[in-house]
């Protein structure tokens, strides 16, 4: 039984036990549960990820017919070698899937799930928790200390090195989700190459302030319903080498979020009371963006988005040649649904 703190859990992976075959790695910041589940794939089958040893299934499809994942656990590989199956859970209950193949657990095959944040008790938390071959790694935003590692660890590996005030200022800028950090890190390291250093001019000539734009931005129009903004934000993010994967789930997370907001003003709550009730966290920009949108959006109608878009992500896995047609459609066909004042 291994249960894996946020704050320790980098350390666990790049030393990750031979031992653990299955993995829950679970939390609410999205783009780090994405980078730390794809680690942990690297760590088993090697850097160079080959397709026909990696196997990626969705918790809907594996909710409607759970024998999947036996069928994909047990079957043998034609190359021989080790494999991983990759499980998006979406919030789905995926117990009854796995209980039968933890219990036998199938040879030279590692199961890794990512999650939302689970709740200590919950059944499919619980199942990780208490089997001696799992852990459960929680990923919490990133704290000061964590992004100050991350940055240096970056810089290493571009062969520079920071000033203290650098780096200050870069945290500052830096929000709390790591997928988000990470490329905005890269993309300095890449525009300061030819320097010994970087200096604090390098990073406000360069880095977006994370917290209140990029991705962040596309998600707010998106849930409001301004089309055109949503164009040209969707164009620049894709222009940056932004993930299909990783901007659908964060949508995805924000429509729950909503849903759950929803859910409490329905109740008679305000808006800032029910946000403080689910302790929930956003930029300012991003929070005025949820309160317009809390007003116009219905519970039925986030519920069905919701369902829209992990349909949206299980045929983007299907067709990776086309995720990014695919996502701009999904984010023009919410925004088109968008409530808005006037409706």
């Amino acid at each position: 039984m291994t249960t894996v703190s946020s704050s320790a859990a980098d350390a666990f992976i790049e030393r990750l036990p031979k031992d653990v075959r299955f993995v829950l790695v679970h939390g609410p910041d999205e783009g780090l549960a994405h980078e730390r589940s794809k680690g942990i794939v690297r760590k088993r089958l090697g850097e160079a990820i080959d397709p026909l040893r990696l196997v990626r299934l969705d918790g809907d499809a594996l909710a409607r017919d759970p024998g999947i994942l036996s069928d994909e656990a047990y079957a043998i590989p034609l190359f021989g070698g080790a494999r991983a199956i990759w499980i998006d859970a979406q919030g789905r209950d995926l117990v009854s899937a796995l209980t039968p193949v933890m219990e036998n657990p199938p040879k030279d095959c590692s199961i890794i799930v990512k999650a939302p944040l689970l709740k200590k008790g919950t059944p499919l938390r619980s199942l990780f928790e208490n089997s001696n071959d799992a852990a459960a790694i929680e990923c919490f935003g990133d704290e000061s200390k964590t992004l100050t590692a991350l940055i240096e660890k970056e810089a290493r590996a571009a062969g520079l090195t920071m000033t203290a005030d650098a780096s200050a200022a870069l945290q500052e800028l830096l929000g709390e989700d790591r997928y988000t950090s990470r490329h905005e890190i890269s993309k300095l390291m890449t525009y300061a190459i030819n320097n010994a250093e970087v200096s604090v001019e390098d990073v406000e000539a360069i880095v977006s302030n994370v917290s209140l734009s990029g991705v962040d931005d596309l998600i707010d129009e998106t849930i409001i319903g301004n089309m055109a903004i949503v164009v040209v934000d969707a164009a620049e993010y894709f222009a940056g080498g932004g993930d299909c994967e990783q901007l659908l789930a964060r949508l995805t997370a924000r429509l729950v979020l909503l849903y759950r907001l929803r859910v409490e003003i329905e109740q008679g709550r305000t808006f800032n009371s029910a946000w403080q009730i689910l302790s929930a966290r956003a930029s300012p920009k991003s929070r005025r963006a949820i309160n317009e949108a809390t007003e116009h959006w219905t519970r039925h109608a986030l519920g069905q988005q919701v369902a829209d878009l992990r349909e949206a992500a299980a045929r983007i896995r299907s067709n990776p040649r086309l995720a990014g047609d695919l996502t701009i459609r999904a984010l023009l066909t919410l925004a088109s649904k968008a409530p808005t004042r006037g409706t």
